[in-house]
C-alpha cells in the first residue's frame, strides 16, 4: 500500500525551523517542502531564510542554525513566491503543521501584506496519529522510532519534512481502515481544507 490515494496530487511534506515558538514574535529560518508533483516528478526544495533577527541561541542548539548562516539568504518576502507555487493546490503533510508551521506561514505573509498560499488540504500526521489511537507518544521522533523510519538529522527542516511523509504512509500501512474510500472522502477524514 503506498500513497494512490493521493495520486495525481502534489504532496508535499512540509517542515519550518524558526527563531522560537511564537508566531506573533518569532520567525522562519528555514523551510523544506519535499515530495512529489502530481506526475510524480520528485521535489526537494529547502532553504535557508534570513529571519531579520538575530537567532537566539537556545533556538539555534534545536536546529543549528546560526546567524552567520542565514546572512545572505534573503527575507521571508524573497522566499514566498517559490513557497507559493508549491504550496498552491497541494496536500501540505507535517507534524504539527496545523499548530505550528502554519501559523508562522499565515503570520510571516500577514507582516509582508501577502495572501497565504492555498493548498488543497492540510494533513497534520501529530493530529492524525491521535485520532486514529496510535499508542504511546506522539513526537515526531518517537513516532518515527515506533514505525521504523530513519531520522538522523531531526529538526532539520528537510529531515522532519520527509519523515512526515514516510510517517503518512507508514500510518496508512498500519491503519488501512482509516483510509478508505475516495481521495476526497480521505483527504476529509485525515486533513482540514484550507
Amino acid at each position: 500500500m503506498g500513497y494512490d490515494f493521493l495520486s495525481g496530487l502534489r504532496v508535499l511534506g512540509f517542515d519550518l525551523e524558526t527563531t522560537g515558538f511564537n508566531p506573533r514574535e518569532d520567525r522562519i529560518v528555514q523551510y523544506a517542502l519535499v515530495g512529489s508533483d502530481s506526475d510524480g516528478t520528485h521535489l526537494n526544495v529547502n532553504s535557508l531564510v534570513n529571519p531579520g533577527r538575530r537567532i537566539p541561541a537556545a533556538s539555534s542548539r534545536v536546529h543549528g542554525i546560526e546567524d552567520s548562516d542565514v546572512r545572505d539568504s534573503g527575507g521571508f518576502e524573497e522566499h514566498l513566491d517559490s513557497i507559493g507555487r508549491l504550496i498552491e493546490g497541494s496536500v501540505v503533510v507535517g507534524h504539527n503543521v496545523v499548530g505550528f508551521d502554519w501559523r508562522f506561514m499565515e503570520m510571516e505573509c500577514m507582516r509582508i501584506g501577502r495572501e497565504v498560499p492555498a493548498p488543497l488540504a492540510i494533513v497534520d500526521t501529530l493530529v492524525l496519529s491521535r485520532s486514529i489511537g496510535v499508542p504511546g507518544r506522539h513526537k515526531l521522533g518517537s513516532l518515527c522510532e515506533r514505525f521504523g523510519i530513519s531520522l538522523e538529522r531531526a529538526h532539520s527542516a528537510d529531515a522532519d519534512a520527509g519523515a512526515t511523509l514516510l510517517l503518512l504512509w507508514k500510518l496508512r500501512e498500519a491503519y488501512p481502515e482509516k483510509f478508505g474510500g475516495t481521495t476526497q472522502e480521505v483527504l476529509e477524514l485525515i486533513g482540514s481544507g484550507t
